[in-house]
């Protein structure tokens, strides 16, 4: 849980890559959220091509994002749009797998409508007692209805945790912004490089920087 594949999409020279969102308990199934990144040559080819029976040659799994099982510190998943992904698939792991510890999800999205799962890890939250679920919206009209958070995801993990994150595990998956946003409120809440693991989104567009935050290496 946590890792991702490679996908060949014609027309395209190299491999795109995208985070496993299924659970591995599913292992003929790899669920994969792919957002359309306008003027992305492969996103935009398989949101116009899809279809059951498509044959794609995928490569994996790939990556060194996973939990670290072994600590019994409470988690703490901090994701970004698309990144719910890599959270999704560990989260449903450590359930299945009857994990006991406390599990927190922070979800951001732009509008009430780029959420997505929110009813399922509602449902989860409700079956497991020791899983919290926070959707947040960065976007909101005051006109909407919407009685959930507010703001950017390092901000709400700040509410949540009064500002305090030493003694867990954070694991964050989503856009650069937000990952250094959330490693600097991390780490001013006392929580280092050894227990946050980071999972970049990046389109094609930007590059192959920022595999790892450049806030690392200030410490």
């Amino acid at each position: 849980a946590g890792q991702y594949v490679n996908v060949e999409i014609p027309g395209c020279t190299e491999p795109r890559s995208f985070s496993i969102a299924s659970s591995p308990s599913t292992p003929n199934l790899l669920e994969l959220h792919v957002r359309k990144v306008p003027g992305g040559l492969g996103t935009e080819w398989l949101h116009s091509n899809v279809v059951e029976g498509l044959d794609l040659r995928v490569t994996g799994p790939l990556g060194r994002f996973f939990v670290r099982a072994s600590s019994a510190d409470p988690m703490i998943f901090l994701a970004g749009g698309s990144g719910l992904s890599s959270p999704r698939s560990m989260v449903l792991d450590l359930l299945e797998k009857g994990w006991i510890g406390p599990i927190t999800l922070i979800h951001g999205v732009r509008t009430v409508n780029d959420l997505y799962y929110s009813d399922d890890f509602v449902a989860l939250s409700n079956k497991h007692k020791n899983f919290q679920y926070e959707p947040v919206l960065s976007e909101h009209s005051s006109g909407s209805e919407w009685s959930g958070s507010v703001g950017f995801v390092h901000q709400i993990a700040e509410q949540l945790f009064e500002g305090m994150f030493k003694g867990h595990k954070a694991y964050l998956c989503g856009p650069p912004p937000m990952i250094d946003a959330c490693i600097r409120s991390l780490m001013k809440g006392r929580l280092f490089e050894k227990d946050i693991f980071t999972e970049t989104f990046l389109t094609k567009s930007d590059g192959e920087s920022l595999a790892k935050s450049p806030l690392f290496k200030k410490i």
